[in-house]
């Protein structure tokens, strides 16, 4: 299994693919799609699907583009967005041999999904390096983003973090290190809610 980061987009947005031989999958798309299809024209790759991983305008760039194509779009089941498949939590999807773990993590909007790749886990705007998604949204639940939160720092300390956005001092993380620097892993239920209603 190989990782490939795209950025750029609305605001230093991040796209992934997840590739394993000659297959892969496209993760928060949110850079022009023309990128994403040089890349696997010159690699020979094939996507397998596209998962958006929560619908706000700038995860959701040109999805047309990969229907046009026959590519297959993947949403959370909560979502507004016509899909071709809506995922739920604990979902396994596979690309090649490798197994992508969707993980339901509402808070920053409903719809919200990270995905938990081998040690890697992409959270694209529930979790950033050193921070984590607003929550004064339409669709925002403050509740639900701690409690989702709570359901990331249970994961092993190694668990490299891949956000949505380059916000932090670094592009990436680990649980570890999220929890010694980012002040809402640190803080209780209440002063959550204060500091982020």
């Amino acid at each position: 299994m190989h990782i490939k980061t795209f950025k750029g987009g609305y605001d230093n947005n991040f796209t992934y693919l997840i590739i394993d031989g000659k297959e892969c999958c496209v993760l928060d798309p949110a850079i022009p799609s023309k990128n994403i299809f040089s890349f696997v024209e010159k690699e020979g790759l094939t996507i397998t699907f596209v998962l958006f991983m929560h619908s706000h305008f700038d995860h959701i760039v040109e999805l047309e583009q990969y229907k046009e194509k026959g590519i297959p779009i993947y949403g959370h089941e909560s979502t507004k967005i016509e899909v071709d498949r809506k995922v739920k939590d604990n979902d396994i999807l596979t690309v090649g041999e490798t197994e992508l773990n969707i993980m339901h993590t509402p808070g920053h909007r409903y719809d919200c999904v990270c995905v938990l790749v081998e040690n890697n886990v992409f959270t694209s705007d529930t979790l950033f390096v050193g921070g984590c998604g607003r929550v004064d949204f339409e669709g925002s639940d403050p509740d639900a983003m701690f409690e989702t939160l709570q359901k990331l720092k249970q994961l092993p300390d190694e668990t490299i973090i891949y956000p949505g956005h380059d916000y932090g001092s670094t592009p990436r993380s680990t649980i570890s290190k999220e929890k010694k620097q980012n002040f809402f892993f640190k803080i209780g239920k209440a002063e959550f809610l204060r500091r982020r209603l």
